[in-house]
């Protein structure tokens, strides 16, 4: 069965934290539906790219997936923290309920470890390599790059060519959720501290990886192999 694109419009980051806002106060699922539709109506005024925009916000931090279980709480206790902390956990609630948008970070990911600008034409061909030539990718791919652009995470140098904005992410709780994202998502059983270091699927953040801290949480296990640190998940 083909992979469902499901990311079909773009989305800004007032939107993403309005529905956090939603959540946090409780609300159930009418609520924030009812909520999120009078906050975007004032920006949308297509009532059915309202809908699919809604929707897709309710993926993200309302409806349950694979990974919200284990991604959601701990997500919001952060942003509770510090409200600093919604880049980093939107990213990893996005990546957690689309899988297009985690083959977009890991190629923008890759590409932007040799080259300084990464552009539509290399995003779109091996988005067609990996998912196949549909039409929705093809839409979707455009709205994928304004979100990025929204989150500040792209910058456009000209058209069709884009440069990686990084987003420096020093606190240890906020890094580990990362790691702890990505791992779940990736599902690739043990990782190296420097794997973890320079992962693909978090090409704009720049972070240092704390032993100590990685240690500490409950959530991880090290081990040496080969005279090298490892982590993997404890669930």
């Amino acid at each position: 069965m083909a992979k469902m694109v499901g990311l079909s419009r773009n989305l800004k980051p007032q939107w993403l934290n309005k529905t956090v806002e939603l959540v946090l106060t409780g609300l159930d699922e009418k609520e924030i539906k009812d909520q999120l539709n009078e906050y975007l109506s004032f920006e949308i005024e297509s009532p059915t790219n309202l809908r699919k925009t809604r929707e897709i916000l309710m993926n993200i931090w309302v409806y349950d997936n694979d990974y919200s279980g284990s991604l959601r709480e701990a997500g919001l206790e952060l942003i509770k923290q510090d409200t600093d902390n919604m880049l980093p956990v939107n990213w990893c609630m996005m990546m957690a309920a689309y899988p297009v948008f985690v083959d977009m970070c890991k190629l923008i990911g890759k590409i932007s470890e040799f080259e300084e600008t990464v552009t539509l034409a290399q995003i779109k061909q091996k988005l067609f390599d990996e998912w196949g030539e549909r039409t929705t990718l093809y839409h979707s791919i455009d709205k994928l790059v304004a979100t990025l652009k929204a989150l500040d995470v792209l910058e456009c140098k000209k058209v069709g060519n884009y440069s990686v904005n990084k987003h420096q992410i020093s606190k240890d709780p906020v890094v580990n959720y990362l790691m702890y994202a990505m791992m779940k998502i990736d599902d690739a059983g043990y990782y190296s501290l420097v794997e973890l270091g320079n992962s693909v699927y978090l090409f704009p953040f720049e972070f240092k990886i704390s032993k100590e801290s990685i240690m500490m949480d409950k959530r991880f296990s090290m081990n040496t192999f080969g005279g090298e640190l490892s982590v993997a998940l404890n669930e």
